[in-house]
């Protein structure tokens, strides 16, 4: 296949899944690595980023595409095929033939992008579950906790993208916020604008949608709490935008605090300041606790719950001693 780019100044990767919204990122990618793409007749790298009047070739794209979605490797025969290798550091909450429940831990992106080419919870998934799975919603990088993934039959992953749409889902988020809320329960619904444009983030604007969270404090603390979070929306970013409005930011959140980390003397400034003084928390208190929907098959409303991370943890336990 061969085709002149029209509009350039995407990744090579984001151009594809674009010109070809059938396919996965994940099954792009991989053709990408296979090394066949050529632009202007030379190799093409996924990140490589796309000019106006580009010459692109795809050699064998409709057989590549439709041997990776077999998930069949380069060059190795069917019958010889490694086994799938177990989830990497990926705990499984609940699987059958119709879903896959885990437990993401943070600092990992959901799908490939620009500098996680070769990482993803979805290129995981696939690659343990089979190629027919499929992420059916998304948590941001440094948020861990509940993820649920349709698998086998197209229609679990189009009924379970539908509740998700809906706002037939039942969501329950962790959070460790600056200060304490008043009152200690209520909700934020502030409108959230997100423009989309390139280092721009998320703000609360009369002129963005709805976005409605529910909050409940479980535990306070000198200077901070411990926030049960409900939201009845799914914007992007929606639960750090509204805390961060309120006055009551993540108490780690690169974007709406302004906070990179947190080391022990931060949290216990009444301990003596030694050498001793570790990182405790390096990402974004934020942690998904509870999933609740109905199973795409059978109809019955279930539950999928996952521990708090160890990060936040620790955090909690150096919070309550002081």
């Amino acid at each position: 296949m061969r085709m002149q780019v029209t509009q350039g100044g995407e990744r090579l990767d984001r151009f594809l899944a674009a010109k070809f919204p059938k396919l996965s990122r994940a099954v792009v990618m991989k053709y990408l690595k296979e090394g066949k793409a050529r632009i202007n007749g030379h190799r093409a790298r996924p990140g490589l980023r796309v000019k106006t009047g580009d010459d692109l070739e795809l050699p064998d794209w409709e057989d590549a595409v439709r041997r990776i979605r077999r998930g069949r490797a380069k060059g190795i025969p069917e019958v010889a095929r490694p086994a799938p290798a177990p989830p990497r550091s990926i705990a499984v909450l609940y699987e059958d033939e119709d879903i896959v429940v885990v437990d993401k831990p943070p600092g990992l992106v959901m799908h490939p992008g620009e500098g996680h080419e070769d990482e993803g919870l979805d290129l995981i998934l696939r690659e343990s579950f089979g190629p027919s799975t499929r992420l059916v919603h998304r948590l941001d990088r440094d948020t861990s906790g509940v993820v649920i993934a349709a698998r086998g039959h197209p229609e679990s992953a189009r009924r379970l993208a539908k509740e998700f749409k809906d706002g037939d889902v039942s969501k329950v988020y962790l959070a460790i916020v600056r200060g304490h809320p008043a009152p200690p329960s209520g909700a934020y619904d502030q409108p959230l604008l997100n423009t989309r444009r390139v280092g721009e983030s998320v703000r609360v604007d009369p002129a963005g949608q709805s976005a409605h969270t529910d909050y409940e404090t479980l535990e306070t603390f000198t200077e901070s709490a411990l926030l049960e979070m409900r939201p009845r929306t799914g914007r992007r970013h929606q639960i750090r935008v509204h805390l961060a409005h309120a006055g009551h930011p993540l108490l780690v959140d690169r974007v709406y605090a302004r906070v990179h980390r947190l080391r022990l003397g931060d949290l216990r400034p009444d301990i003596a300041v030694t050498w001793q003084n570790p990182v405790i928390l390096a990402r974004q208190p934020l942690h998904a606790a509870e999933l609740t929907l109905r199973h795409p098959r059978s109809g019955e409303e279930v539950t999928f719950t996952a521990p708090l991370a160890d990060d936040m943890e620790r955090t909690l336990q150096v919070l309550r001693e002081r």
